[in-house]
């Protein structure tokens, strides 16, 4: 083998460490192995399809989460946010008599007027995302609980019963739902200007404005669309449980951020995928699950779930050192 043809391999072992997306699909290969030796039947269609529809509920946040991420701002209230969001559905529902669509429509409204919120203090206020998201999910948690008096809020009315049963392929509706906003959100990341302009911002803010971008423009957009990202997982809760209950929701955001760096979000901004952040929440699920149904102490899994954070950023780092050398 001559200098070129290794270097040539070379260049190909580099772009396939680099990428994200492909080397997520290794730990998720490894912990289903592991599972499957210890549990000899975890391979079978019933256990793999009830981790993809379990997956779309801390998903559907995660995928907001990394708008803001990529925009390099953080937002800690998708959880709060989209369980009061699937409180005011399930109140539109039970109290104020409404059909289906006008339903969705209250939620997807609170979600999206939480998200301006967020972006109006941290982009024209000048607040911290860390402080202004964490106010408002303290808001959204208050608010919750006083519109639910602390009880679940039914949507019987909305008679959902026969669309969440139904099962095609071993799954449900809401998975697929999942799928069309990832590559929707996809198109949106890789596809547009938009896009473009975003992990410009997250990227290098400074260069972005001298360049002519509207920073905070961008980021107000990317705010509003986490929350619309965050009112679609409490709907997914809310549609699931044919009720809304104030605990939904809760710690969602610190897993949506955990997704966000195993997915190949650089917590720095300005990079990422949401292919990536599909193949995040992925692990992350199906490491939960299967601890699970082995047994593992709660307590250890914790312990696993944060090394794999910790571990999710170390290679981010070392893939942005590797890049760096590699452009020298």
């Amino acid at each position: 083998m001559n200098e070129k043809q290794k270097s040539k391999k070379s260049d190909v072992m580099l772009k396939f460490f680099l990428n994200p997306e492909i080397g997520i699909m290794i730990p998720i290969l490894l912990v289903c192995v592991i599972t499957t030796i210890l549990k000899p039947n975890f391979l079978t269609w019933s256990y793999i399809s009830s981790i993809l529809a379990g997956s779309v509920f801390i998903g559907a946040a995660t995928l907001g989460e990394c708008l803001i991420i990529m925009s390099g701002e953080i937002d800690l209230s998708v959880g709060m946010n989209g369980c009061f969001a699937g409180i005011m559905m399930a109140t539109a529902a039970s109290e104020w008599k409404l059909p289906l669509v006008p339903c969705i429509l209250v939620c997807l409204l609170t979600g999206a007027a939480v998200g301006l919120l967020n972006g109006f203090c941290v982009c024209h206020l000048g607040l911290s995302s860390w402080i202004t998201t964490l106010a408002t999910q303290f808001i959204c948690q208050g608010l919750a609980v006083t519109v639910s008096q602390g009880a679940p809020i039914s949507i019987m009315s909305l008679n959902t019963g026969a669309f969440i049963r139904a099962k095609p392929l071993g799954l449900s509706w809401l998975f697929f739902i999942f799928i069309a906003l990832i590559v929707l959100l996809d198109i949106l990341i890789r596809r547009t200007r938009y896009g473009f302009f975003l992990r410009s911002v997250g990227g290098n803010q400074d260069a972005s404005v001298m360049a002519g971008l509207n920073a905070r423009r961008i980021k107000l957009t990317a705010f509003v669309l986490a929350g619309l990202f965050a009112a679609v997982s409490g709907m997914f809760d809310t549609l699931n449980a044919g009720a809304m209950n104030a605990a939904f929701g809760g710690g969602r955001e610190f897993r949506a951020i955990i997704c966000c760096a195993v997915g190949g979000i650089s917590m720095a901004g300005g990079a990422g995928s949401a292919f990536g952040v599909a193949l995040g929440v992925l692990l992350f699920h199906t490491l939960w699950y299967c601890l699970r149904i082995l047994d593992v102490n709660t307590n250890l899994q914790l312990v696993l779930i944060g090394l794999i954070l910790v571990l999710s950023v170390i290679m981010d780092t070392q893939r942005k050192r590797i890049e760096a050398r590699k452009m020298v």
